[in-house]
């Protein structure tokens, strides 16, 4: 290899070293976060801290409606508890709402059903539920779209077949979900 040759390899050797230099950019960018009171949220039902069959139907919620919890005391065959929580719009304007069933009731019971039963406020429960939420297994179920100033009510359906020991307790995990827009959540 001449001189020539090799000047030219050392040089385009350089220009690489150069080209591969860390360089770096900055553009300022600003994210503000403005909290706001929640449109959507959860109220107690008119059966909630009510009797139960040998208990109370302990209803609980939290952080200006946007956490419940409740605890159902069933027997065997089918137990309902009717208007126990409620979903309430206290905006203006209609949000999709979702119920997502994270962490379903897991059970060695054979045939045990759980589910969430949604009507509009004051519907008769002989009709149809706007939805039913089977919380046996994991799911997002798209409820519909709840109007500003509408609330829902919640019933609880519980099925245990009779003769099987009854557990303890089992617990699901859900998270109640709601959008303006028509997008499913992620």
């Amino acid at each position: 290899m001449n001189n020539k040759n090799t000047l030219i390899l050392v040089a385009g050797l350089m220009a690489m070293v150069f080209v591969a230099a860390s360089v770096f950019a900055y553009y300022p960018l600003s994210i503000t976060v403005s909290p706001t009171t929640p449109p959507v949220k959860f109220i107690t039902g008119d059966n909630s801290n009510k009797p139960d069959l040998n208990n109370t139907i302990t209803v609980n919620t939290y952080g200006d409606g946007t956490h419940a919890e409740v605890t159902v005391h069933p027997t065997y065959q089918k137990t309902y508890y009717k208007d126990v929580l409620r979903i309430t719009n206290n905006g203006s304007k209609a949000y999709n709402v979702y119920i997502r069933v994270d962490t379903a009731i897991t059970s060695d019971i054979s045939g045990l059903t759980i589910q969430l039963k949604i009507y509009a406020s004051g519907a008769s429960r002989s009709g149809t539920p706007i939805k039913t939420v089977p919380l046996n297994s994991t799911s997002d179920v798209n409820i519909g779209s709840l109007n500003g100033g509408d609330t829902w009510e919640v019933d609880i359906e519980v099925y245990i077949p009779e003769g099987t020991t009854l557990p303890s307790s089992a617990k699901a995990e859900l998270y109640l979900i709601y959008t303006p827009s028509n997008e499913k959540p992620p």
